[in-house]
């Protein structure tokens, strides 16, 4: 059977159609920006869903360099065979602000200089501006004095052909300065701070007419939000319903590509059902259509099983993987208790009610709808859709890779927060056991953790608690695929501990949790509860379809009473 090339990590966009990579036409997108009211746009997309790909598409597109290689280059495309009148117009400046040291003030603001510098003198090199005038990008020290020196010596040697200026990444090096410093970040961005003299810098240049098209990726408007009084020419696209497709997959071009990649057709159903699982489910702006799948992830996935026709050993791509020290700094940047206030209601109800929004304020705590919003546009969070009664958006965890993401993220604090002595080895060590039935060493573990709770944490206490200990720790080992509240004939089971699409296991679990407070832990209620989770798990088994086919399902009640756990085999 033929195969496909699957263009897995590739950036570049000539790559794809000179060595005939598989390319999902995204360029219709391009006719719709040019025809856009506004010539100065931001595009905002959580990472590794396109974004630096589509970049470099208009790049070739526009860039006058790129003329002669027009019809080889987009002849299988739509807009190969729709060209619009800008095609091979412009002078392409190009920049990418990724990459940038910024363990200190001074590494940042010079990486920040030297970035503009070699990006400029590409630029200059390519549209053959003099050597001794490429010097003087290097004799000019600050980011705006690069960039203005460079747009004046294009003029001096130029046909006149406008420039196209394409920044990616726009955010990354200010999101790292946000971690480190929140007083070096506001220095950096406000007032008469360096990033945003060199955005004035920019505004100035499409005022002149020197730049005629501004298109800017990243993940977050927070920098952006800082600059908008430097400039206030952009126009945002990121929640716009026209170009809500216009980055990652959609699910006709993710079933198209499952199509292409898979030798036994009558897997369809039960793979693109496992796929859209793992994948799918960002959704932009309330009224979109269609739900977009991460397409790096698409991609991670197909290039291992057009090879093997089976999954992957690990469904999350580990590219895609928060630095979770940096995402932890990130949410204590503004009210850490609020924060993760916030972050503990959206995880025990699968998501949260609340406004979107794009400007940020760092002058005071955050909001609930800046970090709910902060969290959206990192790509934690995605629209399920709109309350009719409150008119407020409800946002939830768009697929299983991000759910997983969360719960170890969410594990990892707890660890941090009470200094349990169990690092990741030894925590998947004892969930390695249970699928081999041994479930003591995990209950162990569990017990430890609950008993070291203070006093503070017992305020409010009740078993999502420990749903969530239990879940941020198999989450960790990677073993288990966890479903929450597992919905049955006969209601809600607490947890369900399955093998992921791409394991066999020895043993599953399903848990039902209870949690009595010590005033009221007497040996006449205990039993009585134990009886209830005991009555409601024999309920769950024999009504559902799915859990009665399972042979190898342990089943457990957890009744936490007096400071311990009281564990049941039913």
């Amino acid at each position: 059977m033929q195969t496909i090339k699957i263009p897995y990590g590739v950036s570049n966009f000539a790559t794809i159609p000179e060595q005939g990579y598989y390319f999902v036409d995204k360029t219709p997108f391009i006719e719709k920006l040019e025809y856009w009211e506004s010539k100065f746009i931001v595009y905002l997309r959580p990472r590794k869903i396109g974004k630096s790909l589509f970049v470099s598409l208009l790049e070739h597109y526009y860039g006058k360099e790129h003329k002669a290689k027009f019809e080889n280059l987009f002849r299988n495309y739509y807009i190969g065979q729709n060209p619009t009148p800008l095609a091979n117009g412009y002078a392409v400046l190009k920049m990418d602000f990724s990459g940038i040291e910024t363990s200190t003030e001074e590494k940042a603001y010079e990486g920040f200089v030297a970035k503009i510098q070699r990006d400029c003198e590409r630029f200059a090199i390519k549209y053959a501006i003099p050597d001794k005038d490429i010097q003087r990008l290097f004799e000019q020290k600050t980011p705006h004095g690069v960039l203005e020196t460079c747009l004046n010596i294009y003029k001096m040697h130029s046909n006149k052909l406008p420039i196209y200026l394409m920044i990616d990444e726009y955010d990354h090096f200010t999101n790292e300065i946000l971690i480190g410093s929140l007083q070096h970040f506001k220095k950096a961005v406000t007032q008469n701070g360096y990033v945003r003299k060199f955005y004035e810098a920019v505004k100035v240049a499409t005022q002149q007419g020197i730049v005629d098209r501004v298109f800017i990726t990243g993940v977050s408007p927070i920098t952006l939000d800082s600059l908008t009084s430097g400039f206030n020419i952009i126009t945002h696209l990121t929640t716009e319903l026209e170009f809500h497709d216009m980055m990652g997959f959609t699910e006709t071009e993710t079933s198209h590509f499952i199509d292409l990649i898979l030798h036994d057709k009558s897997r369809k159903e039960a793979v693109m059902g496992d796929v859209r699982k793992w994948y799918n489910g960002y959704l932009f702006y309330k009224d979109a259509q269609n739900r977009i799948y991460n397409s790096d992830m698409v991609l991670y996935f197909g290039k291992h099983f057009q090879r093997y026709q089976k999954y992957p050993d690990e469904m999350l791509d580990p590219n895609i993987a928060p630095d979770y020290g940096k995402l932890k700094a990130m949410f204590e940047i503004q009210d850490p208790a609020g924060n993760y206030a916030v972050l503990e209601r959206i995880l025990h109800a699968k998501g949260i009610e609340e406004n979107l929004i794009i400007q940020f304020s760092f002058e005071r705590k955050f909001s609930d709808s800046q970090f709910v919003s902060f969290l959206f546009y990192m790509g934690y969070l995605t629209i399920e859709g709109v309350n009719p009664m409150t008119s407020l958006l409800r946002f939830t965890i768009p697929n299983l890779v991000i759910k997983e993401l969360y719960w170890d993220y969410f594990a990892w604090l707890l660890t941090e927060r009470e200094a349990l002595p169990y690092t990741e080895f030894n925590i998947r060590e004892r969930v390695a056991s249970m699928a081999m039935g041994n479930i003591e060493s995990f209950l162990d573990m569990m017990n430890h953790i609950l008993q070291t709770l203070s006093n503070r944490d017992y305020l409010n206490f009740d078993e999502k608690y420990i749903k969530l200990v239990m879940i941020g720790f198999v989450s960790i080992a990677g073993i288990y695929l966890p479903k929450s509240e597992y919905e049955t004939p006969a209601g809600y089971a607490d947890l369900l501990l399955i093998a992921p699409p791409q394991r066999t296991l020895g043993f599953e679990y399903l848990f039902e949790l209870k949690y009595i407070k010590k005033t009221d832990a007497t040996p006449a209620h205990i039993k009585q509860t134990q009886a209830k989770a005991k009555a409601q798990i024999l309920r769950y088994l024999n009504s559902d379809p799915f859990l009665k086919e399972k042979t190898n399902l342990l089943a457990y009640t957890l009744v936490f009473a007096k400071d311990k756990l009281l564990v049941e085999k039913v």
